[in-house]
C-alpha cells in the first residue's frame, strides 16, 4: 500500500497572462457567423474590465482547490491506513478533542465581558462551550491536515491575479528601488479606514526593511470633501522633501483637513508656508492626483485604502499578519523561482 508522505500531489491549472486559470482556447462561447469569440477572449475581457470580479473568481477557485487537496490527503492517508475517511477523521480529530471544563468556560466569561451583552454566565455558559469546542475543533483540523501537507509534496499552480503596475521614480515611496517586495497603496488622506490601516503599513516597512518598496497613490473618494485638496498639499510639502512628514499629520489629523488647516500643518512642521501657499493656491499638482485615480480604476480600485503587494491585491483596512501572509508567499515564490 503506497505511504502518503511518498505521493507527490499536483493540482494544475492552465494559466494565462494575470495568473488566473482560464479555459481552454477551444472553448466557444459565441459563434459570429465565421468569427469564434473564444472563453479565453471573454476571460480577458472580464480581467480587464472587473478585476474585482476576477479576483472574487479566483477566491473562489482558491477554496474550491483547499477543500480538494485536503480530500484527496484525507483519502491518500486512510488509505495507507487500511481505514475509511470518516473513520479517519473520527480518530485523528474529533476523538482527540478535550474536555471543555467550567473553568476553561469561566475564564473565557471573564476575559470576554463585552461579548456577553450583560447575560450572566448561567445563560452564557452553553453557547461559551459551544464556541471553545468549535475553535478546538478547527485548531484540531488545521493542524492534522498541515502536517499532513507537509508529508507531501503538494505542489500548487494555481496563480493569483496580478495587477501590472508600472512605479515612477518620483512618485512618493519608501525603500529601495530594487526591493523584492513592491507594495502600492491607494489612499486618501481623509478616509479613516485609510488612517487604522497605517500602523500595520509602519510595521511591514519595520519588519521587512530593504525587502520592501512602498509607493503611496492618491485616490480621494468624492464623499470626502478635502481629500483632493490633502493630496495636492502632501505634493506641495513634497517639494520641500517633507512628504512622508506631512503625509503622516494628515492621516493623524484625517477628521481636520478643512483648507486652513493644510498651511497651519505645513507651519508645524517648519516648512516655507509662503511657498507652500502659492504652490497649493496653484493647483499644480491636481493633475497628478487624477492621475492615481485613473490608474486606481483601471486596476479595480473603488474603495480605500487598496493595496498591490507585487501586483496582488490587498482591499481595506487589513491587520499586519494579512499584509505578511501574501509577502511571504510571495517571498517563497522569488525564492522557488531562483532554484
Amino acid at each position: 500500500m503506497p505511504d502518503v508522505r511518498s505521493i507527490p500531489i499536483t493540482l494544475a491549472f492552465l494559466c494565462i497572462a494575470c495568473g488566473t486559470p482560464e479555459h481552454d482556447n477551444h472553448d466557444v462561447a459565441a459563434q459570429v457567423a465565421a468569427d469564434r469569440i473564444t472563453m479565453a477572449q471573454v476571460d480577458a475581457r472580464v480581467r480587464q474590465t472587473d478585476p474585482k470580479i476576477w479576483q472574487s473568481l479566483y477566491e473562489a477557485r482558491n477554496r474550491a482547490l483547499d477543500f480538494l487537496v485536503d480530500e484527496s490527503l484525507l483519502l491518500a492517508e486512510a488509505e495507507r491506513q487500511g481505514i475509511g475517511r470518516d473513520s479517519l477523521v473520527l480518530r485523528e480529530v474529533v476523538e482527540v478533542l478535550p474536555a471543555i471544563g467550567d473553568s476553561a468556560v469561566a475564564d473565557f466569561y471573564a476575559q470576554n465581558q463585552q461579548l456577553m451583552d450583560g447575560q450572566p454566565i448561567e445563560v452564557m455558559a452553553g453557547r461559551i462551550r459551544e464556541h471553545l469546542v468549535a475553535n478546538d475543533h478547527r485548531r484540531i483540523w488545521n493542524d492534522f491536515l498541515g502536517g499532513l501537507r507537509e508529508q507531501s509534496a503538494v505542489e500548487i499552480r494555481l496563480q493569483p491575479p496580478r495587477a501590472i503596475l508600472q512605479v515612477d521614480d518620483a512618485e512618493p515611496s519608501k525603500g529601495p528601488a530594487d526591493a523584492p517586495i513592491v507594495i502600492v497603496e491607494y489612499s486618501d488622506f481623509e478616509c479613516p479606514f485609510c488612517a487604522r490601516a497605517q500602523p500595520a503599513v509602519a510595521q511591514v516597512l519595520k519588519e521587512y526593511g530593504d525587502r520592501v518598496k512602498l509607493v503611496f497613490r492618491d485616490f480621494p473618494l468624492p464623499i470626502h470633501d478635502n481629500a483632493n485638496m490633502a493630496a495636492q498639499a502632501a505634493a506641495c510639502a513634497d517639494e520641500q522633501d517633507r512628504y512622508w512628514d506631512y503625509h503622516d499629520v494628515l492621516f493623524i489629523n484625517y477628521r481636520a483637513l478643512r483648507p486652513e488647516d493644510l498651511p497651519r500643518y505645513a507651519s508645524a512642521l517648519g516648512l516655507d508656508t509662503a511657498a507652500f501657499e502659492a504652490c497649493l493656491g496653484s493647483q499644480r499638482h491636481a493633475g497628478g492626483v487624477e492621475t492615481d485615480l485613473a490608474s486606481g480604476r483601471v486596476h479595480g480600485v473603488t474603495g480605500t485604502p487598496a493595496f498591490f503587494i507585487n501586483g496582488r491585491m490587498l482591499s481595506g483596512s487589513k491587520p499586519f499578519s494579512a499584509f505578511q501572509e501574501l509577502i511571504e508567499e510571495e517571498l517563497d515564490r522569488l525564492d522557488s523561482s531562483l532554484l
